[in-house]
């Protein structure tokens, strides 16, 4: 059973039925459905998400369900090598569950009964298609004219009225066999009842315990940043900052709002949009500011948040003391100290940007000795790695990827991370965590 939406206190109960289109004007109803999906707020605003569930309705309407698989998927929709590794690039799954969840918001928020649904169940890139009938319709002639409308044959009632007398006596002799299999003294006692209750919170507080692992990572980790009472200092880096140099106070507002000092990437902006909302969540004042106007009185002694790497000269200068840190240059890169001459995780520069596929950034959490405060880095080799690790800090759903790299209390160390996104059509992905270091 499903329920299409309240309103006014009222909830309509829906019984789903799962539901095969064989023609073409069935097939034209899941088609409408998927358009709508597609075009509702959920999904318009996005790549990814839409690419992929356009995707497998299309071959579920195709017959084509077997060839619904990850790397399949990964490989058609995602541009992936058919050779790459599913278990380190988890871009299908990732995009699938939050498919899933926009799904899901999707027909909640419909409110009013649709004649077809379209559900991704979890564990499967088949979807599965559905249609809905109100069990408070008065008659059986109304669902049929219904489905009639649609042109395809009507669906059996839930409960057939025209059952055969035998039928139900068959049925009534099965129930009967059943209830002498058990004692009937010990269903009428409050065992059952008292089993059931445990039961139902045992699957409660397992969910509960399941959904608060990535909220007290959230917490340990932003926790160091938001008991601070003074305002945090979001620094963000400017279009060309090796260009920057002050202006004479005979600069005319044109030449000033043309020139460096208001060129802040749209991906920055995103990252930051973030930002603001965590530390707004935690009741934390702020303000911001560009890199090239910013002086190390600004930063001494309060928290700070640097946006941006190669085009913020406060993120170039204080992770030189990380492990982690940026090497600038035609193809620039991360580079772990340890491991100083791999270039893994590197963009070259050099190339198109349309033939971006990959980027990598830093996030970092620390203590910062020349500062004498705590520092949150943000920060891409491009722009899309540093989109993404706003995106990493501010989603329980990403930073429960932590636990299987640092220790479970990490809230008072200093933590750096390196992120990988994959590029999909100039937009980032979600990001994966590839390596981590607590000290």
């Amino acid at each position: 059973m499903r329920y299409s939406g309240c309103r006014e206190g009222h909830c309509k109960m829906l019984v789903a039925k799962s539901w095969a289109p064989k023609t073409s004007p069935e097939r034209r109803l899941v088609e409408d459905e998927l358009n709508a999906l597609l075009a509702s707020p959920h999904f318009r605003n996005s790549k990814r998400y839409p690419a992929l569930l356009k995707y497998v309705v299309e071959k579920s309407l195709d017959g084509q369900v077997d060839e619904l698989k990850e790397r399949t998927i990964g490989v058609e929709v995602f541009g992936r090598q058919p050779d790459y590794d599913t278990n380190a690039d988890p871009v299908v799954r990732v995009t699938a569950g939050e498919v899933r969840k926009r799904i899901a918001l999707f027909y909640h928020e419909a409110g009013e009964e649709r004649r077809i649904q379209i559900d991704l169940p979890t564990g499967s890139y088949a979807p599965e298609f559905s249609r809905e009938f109100n069990h408070s319709r008065p008659a059986l002639a109304s669902v049929e004219e219904s489905l009639a409308e649609t042109g395809a044959e009507s669906e059996p009632p839930i409960l057939d009225a025209s059952a055969k007398p035998d039928a139900v006596e068959s049925d009534e002799r099965s129930e009967d066999k059943l209830s002498r299999s058990f004692p009937k003294t010990l269903l009428r006692t409050p065992f059952v009842l008292s089993f059931c209750v445990l039961a139902i919170l045992a699957v409660l507080a397992s969910y509960f315990v399941h959904r608060a692992a990535p909220t007290r990572q959230m917490e340990q980790l932003w926790a160091p940043l938001v008991q601070t009472q003074d305002h945090v200092l979001i620094v963000t880096g400017s279009g060309k900052p090796w260009l920057v140099s002050p202006e004479s106070p005979q600069t005319s507002l044109s030449d000033h709002m043309i020139g460096t000092y208001h060129h802040v990437s749209l991906s920055d902006v995103i990252a930051i949009s973030r930002l603001t909302n965590v530390l707004q969540k935690n009741n934390r004042t702020y303000f911001i500011k560009e890199a090239s106007s910013t002086g190390m009185a600004d930063l001494r002694g309060r928290t700070v948040i640097l946006v941006g790497a190669l085009n913020n000269i406060w993120t170039m200068q204080l992770s030189n003391a990380l492990r982690f840190r940026f090497v600038p240059g035609t193809l620039a890169r991360i580079q772990d100290t340890k491991n100083p001459q791999d270039s893994t995780w590197s963009v070259d520069y050099s190339k198109p940007y349309p033939s971006v596929s990959v980027d990598y950034g830093i996030v970092a959490r620390y203590h910062d000795s020349y500062t004498n405060g705590n520092v949150l880095m943000i920060a891409g080799i491009g722009p899309y790695g540093t989109e993404a690790a706003g995106e990493f800090v501010s989603s329980p759903q990403y930073l429960s990827q932590i636990e299987h790299f640092v220790p479970a209390g990490f809230k008072e160390a200093n933590l750096e991370m390196v992120l990988k996104t994959e590029v999909t059509r100039g937009e980032a992905g979600p990001p994966q965590l590839v390596a981590a270091y607590a000290f």
